[in-house]
């Protein structure tokens, strides 16, 4: 499929890809939208509710990278020891990654040298920096065997008109079923009927504010 560079609103590059009509990231913008969704909404709000330093984060769809870079510098920020999966079907190819110029507009410019290596990082092999450890799995998460459970689980699948079986109850009872009790699920996706798969499974579900350019998002926790 052919990807286009775009810049979205707030100065951060993504990809368009026309045959989906699907960008990687919010138009309204890249780096503003993954740190509102997956780092405040969903690392911050678990360090705000567990007394630890510990957590093992997932994340369906390691795209362009952002979500693991904001994850290493959270980590490194709030002095926790990470541990962080990400599963990838299409990866991007090293050349589509470095014409993007993503760490112009990255923050925290002395950790840029993790964004280089996680993606220099051979498929299925660990990156270990700090207390920040990186596992990129090339599977399609819908066949995946993982024994491993996790605190955090971003979900970052292409839009549901894009993607649609990754927001079926097949694949959410997956991420469910990946959680530790008490783990949070969390998306920009907001939409009815993901809405309803959630709370038919089990999760309790929040409604929470959107990134700029979207009224909701959406916030998952397994019970304990």
């Amino acid at each position: 499929m052919q990807k286009k560079i775009i810049i979205t609103g707030d100065g951060s590059p993504s990809l368009y890809i026309s045959e989906l009509n699907e960008t990687y990231h919010s138009k309204h913008g890249a780096v503003t939208e993954s740190d509102y969704v997956y780092i405040k909404g969903g690392l911050g709000h678990w360090l705000g509710q567990n007394n630890q330093k510990k957590l093992k984060v997932f994340e369906m769809g390691m795209g362009t990278g952002l979500n693991v870079y904001l994850s290493y510098v959270f980590s490194i920020n709030h002095r926790i020891s990470c541990e962080y999966f990400s599963i990838e079907k299409y990866p991007l190819q090293l050349k589509e990654i470095r014409s993007l110029n993503m760490k112009v507009s990255l923050p925290s410019g002395e950790h840029h040298h993790f964004f280089d290596q996680l993606h220099q990082l051979e498929w299925n092999q660990m990156l270990s920096q700090s207390d920040f450890s990186f596992i990129k799995i090339k599977e399609d998460f819908l066949n995946m065997a993982l024994v491993q459970s996790f605190d955090v689980l971003f979900y970052d699948a292409f839009g549901y008109h894009a993607q649609s079986e990754m927001w079926q109850e097949k694949a959410l009872q997956k991420c469910y079923d990946l959680l530790n009790p008490g783990g949070i699920w969390v998306s920009y996706c907001a939409k009815g009927a993901v809405r309803r798969s959630l709370e038919k499974i089990g999760f309790v579900l929040e409604r929470l504010d959107g990134p700029p350019g979207k009224r909701e998002m959406l916030r998952a926790v397994k019970e304990v």
